[in-house]
């Protein structure tokens, strides 16, 4: 016993983690948003951007993409720009993160003014809102939305973590170093039905990779 006890006595016994959720960040409306350009996360309005941004268009039917809203990682000191085509819905392959239909640009979050609108198109969505994070311990996304108390449609989607896919794994390679990119939010159509952002009832992903610079991808699935 005494030379079980030198050998095996001093051991910890380890602590367990079994019945611990991990923290999902859901996105939360918030009906009022920033004046002019800023460096937040936030939805419809005009984008923030820097000098030299070009508004981004259709590769399918040449048309001025559709800004969406404009999404800052934690932590992160850039925004992406996320941009789709709204001219003609469901025939240019808006789903797609290689289609050319959606377009993400990254900026820094420095020096950063409101960005000019094209002449033609659809390029605004007609309103504008922003977003707060809310910490809430689920298993995953589909759970921590499911159990938001608030009104549903106020849920954003969430920022960081894991996506829960509606159809198949479509984790989008980096054109770059063609590596499978990060994480970064996924997207719900918005908290009022007359101005969502076009997912054919689904939700969008978006990710990132910063092996040269920082470039992102958008697709959605329903």
């Amino acid at each position: 016993m005494k030379l079980f006890k030198k050998l095996f006595g001093g051991l910890k016994t380890p602590t367990s983690t079994m019945g611990t959720s991990p923290s999902i960040h859901l996105l939360i409306a918030e009906p009022t948003v920033t004046p002019g350009a800023c460096a937040d996360t936030r939805f419809g309005g005009t984008p923030s951007v820097n000098e030299g941004f070009a508004w981004p268009t259709c590769k399918g039917c040449a048309s001025p993409l559709q800004f969406l809203g404009q999404i800052r990682p934690t932590g992160a000191q850039h925004l992406h720009l996320i941009f789709m085509c709204d001219e003609n819905p469901g025939e240019c392959g808006q789903w797609e993160a290689d289609g050319g239909a959606n377009a993400v640009v990254c900026v820094p979050v420095n020096d950063l003014h409101v960005a000019a609108l094209p002449s033609a198109g659809q390029v605004t969505r007609g309103t504008g809102y922003g977003a707060r994070v809310e910490p809430t311990q689920a298993v995953d996304y589909t759970q921590a939305h499911n159990a938001f108390s608030g009104r549903r449609r106020d849920v954003l989607g969430q920022l960081g973590g894991a996506p829960c896919w509606l159809q198949a794994e479509q984790t989008p390679s980096c054109n770059h170093c063609n590596a499978p990119m990060r994480f970064v939010a996924q997207l719900e159509p918005g908290p009022d039905h007359t101005t969502e952002m076009n997912f054919a009832g689904g939700c969008a992903y978006l990710f990132e990779c910063d092996c040269s610079g920082v470039s992102a991808k958008f697709l959605w699935q329903c």
